[in-house]
């Protein structure tokens, strides 16, 4: 029987960051595989991106996180988008074959599926041809997107509940596009209530297919090909066509952008926040130093005994824990009480409320990197301090896995802290500078 180390026990370290852009290129040229590497540690088995796709997760940790985390910070939002409409493509695919088996040929909408977001309805007899998806229709598009937007955005924000489980609460709209103008609105415009267009495939295939299309995928050459080619060949919109891609896409979140999530996750404050407690640690292990060195000459050699070495160890302990903790991108105070500061969306979100919502264009045309440039010119200084923890919102996790990994890495801190502590009191004490020698 092979003995295993207990998952406390064993040291958590967060996973590395990779790029999306430059994996994807890696991936796409063969110069490496897409299945994960060995080195796939850090990732709790209840944070597994099989589960926040299934909303099994809170914040900061939700379906909805995610996709702000894709949209804003890692600018790769396509994939998930992409993702998500042909799960629930397929998933309305394949019960309204199931109902035709049974004799009834009716048309299954949206609302019917049994899947477990509200999918959208599947297109019916389209015809794949070069003019379809070489030309992005902007009306199309844009009810496409807005479908997609909407089924993630009022279905994926999860929060706790007493029981434990998370309960569905409505965020506001990512706008993934630009609203249309109130005259062409309709007033049932939801997307429980718009009906699918019939090229909505052609749309889909126009936007993330199609070289040099607007959201297309990183995908490799040939797989976009083979997919374009057997679309051409079923003119019914069989989702197998499209299952390849769905699978490279899936690979590259699961391996890549889902990593990086969960390092988000982890990293409970802002880089400013971890970088003043990170200092602070240092200063109190140096402080300690100073301390013993100061018993061990000051005045003179051999005036103080050698007990007198354990008044540095509440600072070598403390000192080191705060270390530790910095080394994997989270604030010790932070993760003591489980809280965290808002996240980049979140700041973004209750700054433009500030603002009166006169800069909500800018968030559709820039995001955050537009956002913070304007913020940094009216003072980097005063915007630094302000995203310092002793001076910005706390919020608490909601995720309980993550909370229970928070609380993983505060023990391991800690022990590290104190081990480290007591190491540097036992190596003083032999020191032949004291007035009792050992």
């Amino acid at each position: 029987m092979k003995f295993e180390i207990p998952s406390w026990l064993s040291w958590y370290k967060k996973p590395e960051y990779r790029d999306i852009r430059e994996y994807a290129s890696h991936v796409s040229s063969g110069r490496r595989p897409l299945s994960p590497d060995r080195n796939s540690g850090g990732i709790p088995h209840r944070l597994q991106l099989e589960r926040i796709l299934a909303n099994k997760t809170c914040s900061p940790m939700s379906l909805y996180d995610f996709y702000m985390y894709l949209k804003y910070i890692e600018y790769s939002a396509e994939n998930l988008e992409f993702y998500v409409w042909f799960k629930n493509y397929e998933a309305a695919w394949n019960e309204k074959a199931a109902k035709e088996r049974k004799g009834n040929g009716e048309p299954l909408t949206a609302s019917q599926s049994a899947s477990s977001t509200a999918p959208i309805k599947n297109s019916e007899g389209v015809v794949i041809d070069e003019k379809s998806i070489d030309v992005v229709d902007p009306e199309a598009a844009h009810e496409t997107l807005n479908r997609i937007s909407q089924l993630l955005s009022t279905t994926a924000l999860c929060v706790a509940s007493s029981g434990g489980a998370c309960s569905i609460s409505k965020p506001p709209s990512p706008n993934l596009v630009p609203p249309k103008p109130e005259s062409t609105r309709t007033s049932a415009e939801t997307f429980s209530s718009i009906a699918a267009p019939n090229s909505e495939l052609s749309t889909v295939i126009s936007l993330f297919l199609v070289p040099n299309s607007p959201k297309e995928l990183n995908i490799p050459q040939s797989l976009r090909e083979q997919a374009l080619a057997d679309l051409r060949r079923e003119p019914r919109g069989d989702p197998a066509a499209l299952k390849p891609v769905a699978d490279h896409v899936y690979g590259l979140l699961r391996n890549c952008s889902h990593r990086n999530f969960v390092r988000l996750g982890v990293g409970n404050g802002t880089f400013e926040t971890v970088c003043v407690a990170t200092a602070l640690g240092w200063a109190l292990l140096v402080a300690g130093f100073v301390l013993t060195f100061c018993r061990s000459f000051v005045p003179f050699r051999g005036a103080h005994t050698r007990w007198e070495a354990w008044d540095a160890w509440p600072m070598w302990w403390l000192g080191m824990t705060l270390v530790l903790s910095g080394m994997r991108g989270s604030c010790f105070f932070l993760l003591l009480f489980s809280r965290r500061q808002r996240l980049p969306w979140e700041r973004l979100e209750e700054e433009q409320e500030e603002d009166g919502g006169e800069d909500g264009e800018l968030r559709l045309q820039g995001g955050l990197r537009e956002n913070t440039k304007r913020k940094r010119g009216r003072g980097g200084i005063r915007g630094t301090i302000r995203r310092l923890m002793i001076f910005d919102r706390r919020v608490r996790v909601q995720e309980r896995h993550l909370r229970i990994l928070q609380r993983k890495i505060v023990c391991q801190s800690l022990a590290g802290g104190a081990i480290f502590a007591t190491a540097c009191v036992a190596l003083f004490i032999w020191l032949p500078v004291w007035r009792e020698t050992i």
